[in-house]
């Protein structure tokens, strides 16, 4: 099965108190709480990373800041809020099976970046996933991102942009559906 990609439009610039109206409104709305959005899983508890999943994240930071070096680009720096964020969607895409920005139940992402804690006022997201569950399988995966061209080239706008400072990538082996999944939220504290 070929990996398959897919990215935000390019980030999304918002003020902080325009974000907390949104995030009131669509908790009213939807009649969700805080932490009804966080849970994942039957046990509302997300995974704990794996080691090799760990291993995997980090070669995923080198290798986008590798190719923001090419650029003339400063290097994006792991953010807690950010790399939380990316679990949550990873697990909720792999609960679902789907790869999707949102999936029921789910906050757009940057109300789920926000309620991972991440004070934002640029944000992205990529998200990919791959059957070749190895570091080899992620690392195609952001080369691919990397290597689009115009005019489908959104993955590559996040990676390259001048906006962001923090990035959160997370992968998820997903032994039940046979895939590894890739989420990677980039952010700029607002």
């Amino acid at each position: 099965m070929l990996p398959r990609l897919l990215s935000t439009s390019s980030a999304t610039p918002r003020r902080r108190p325009v974000l907390r109206v949104a995030l009131l409104v669509a908790t009213m709305l939807l009649g969700l709480t805080a932490g009804a959005v966080v849970q994942a899983g039957p046990a509302g508890a997300l995974p704990v990373r794996t080691e090799l999943e760990k291993t995997i994240d980090w070669a995923v930071l080198r290798l986008v800041n590798t190719e923001r070096a090419l650029h003339g680009l400063a290097p994006l720096k792991m953010a807690w809020g950010l790399r939380t964020s990316a679990r949550h969607h990873n697990v909720t895409m792999a609960r679902f099976n789907e790869m999707s920005h949102q999936l029921p139940g789910e906050p757009v992402f940057t109300t789920r970046i926000s309620n991972a804690g991440y004070n934002w006022s640029w944000a992205g997201e990529n998200i990919a996933w791959n059957s070749d569950m190895t570091r080899a399988g992620v690392a195609l995966l952001e080369r691919l991102m990397y290597n689009e061209k115009p005019p489908a080239d959104e993955h590559r706008l996040n990676i390259l942009s001048t906006h962001y400072r923090n990035i959160g990538v997370d992968v998820y082996m997903d032994h039940e559906n046979h895939k590894v999944w890739l989420t990677t939220d980039f952010g700029r504290r607002g």
